[in-house]
C-alpha cells in the first residue's frame, strides 16, 4: 500500500507544481488561482487520509 500512496502522491505534486509554474509564468497570483488551491486541497487530503490509516494500525 505504501507505494501506491507515495506513487499517488508524486503524481499530484507534479500537477501542482506544472499549475504554479503556469501561473508564475502568467503573472496570476498563486494563492488567487483556484485550480492550485483545490490541488493543494487534494494532497493535503491525501496526506489527512494516511495519517488516519497509519493512526488506526497502532490503536
Amino acid at each position: 500500500m505504501k507505494p501506491d500512496f507515495y506513487k499517488e502522491l508524486q503524481k499530484e505534486r507534479e500537477k501542482l507544481d506544472r499549475l504554479v509554474d503556469e501561473a508564475l509564468k502568467n503573472g496570476t497570483p498563486i494563492c488567487k488561482t483556484q485550480a492550485i488551491m483545490d490541488q493543494s486541497k487534494k494532497i493535503e487530503n491525501l496526506i489527512l487520509k494516511r495519517n488516519e490509516e497509519d493512526a488506526l494500525q497502532w490503536e
